[in-house]
């Protein structure tokens, strides 16, 4: 019977461990509000994103988040908006993939329907270097009077932890896992479409978030980043 009541409680234990980790992520903490900002490839800044966590609810033992986005240019002049949900359960943030998608392109369709597919893309709390993460493939379609009229695939596979680095910036320093993957986003217009290739850099932080990404070409050359320079939570 103790050793029933002592499996008990570490199971328990665990879920809240677990639960506190959810919790500890920007993502989920409740009205905070995150500033990223964009630098092109010479390292200058042209814009600024900012998030706001508008809802999060209790959701299959774990917490789901409303995020609300705001894109401005180097002017401050607000060019695009989205709205994009994460979740976190069993020790995983699963990031919506509709935030992952450029927002300056998305700025295009703002009167039209917007179709897309519920895909998510996993970050597991433990992570080691060497470790193959879960791909992510996402189609998103565009409507106008009920006709379609874009298409976007967007992809990142081989994402791959590198390893941990330390990251420093205005808002704070952290130990992250730095991850590499390879992209892809095609935008198809009556049926033609030409991919973007890239690859991708992102320095993530478990139980806090995504602190830095720097976006390369497929020749390998820096086609721009972000860093994390306000959070408030």
């Amino acid at each position: 019977m103790k050793k029933l009541i002592n499996l008990v409680f570490l199971l328990m234990l665990g879920f809240l461990i677990q639960a506190q980790d959810c919790q500890n992520y920007y993502y989920l903490s409740n009205n905070a509000i995150v500033e990223m900002t964009v630098y092109d490839r010479k390292g200058k800044e042209s814009g600024k994103q900012k998030w706001k966590v508008t809802e999060v609810k209790n959701q299959n033992n774990g917490y789901v988040s409303t995020i609300e986005s705001v894109f401005t240019d180097e002017k401050g002049n607000e060019t695009a908006q989205a709205t994009g949900t994460y979740i976190c359960n069993n020790g995983i943030l699963k990031a919506d993939m509709r935030m992952a998608v450029p927002q300056q392109q998305m700025d295009a369709y703002k009167n039209m329907e917007v179709r897309a597919d519920e895909v998510y893309i996993e970050y597991p709390q433990n992570m080691a270097a060497g470790q193959t993460l879960q791909d992510g493939i996402f189609k998103m379609e565009m409507y106008n009077n009920n006709t379609l009229s874009t298409t976007i695939n967007y992809s990142q596979v081989n994402r791959k932890v590198e390893g941990k680095e330390n990251i420093t910036s205005p808002a704070g320093s952290w130990e992250a896992y730095k991850i590499s993957f390879e992209g892809q986003l095609k935008t198809m217009i009556g049926g033609i479409g030409i991919p973007m290739n890239f690859k991708s850099v992102e320095w993530f932080v478990p139980g806090f978030g995504m602190v830095k990404s720097e976006t390369y070409s497929k020749n390998g050359k820096l086609m721009g980043s972000t860093l994390l320079t306000g959070y408030n939570k």
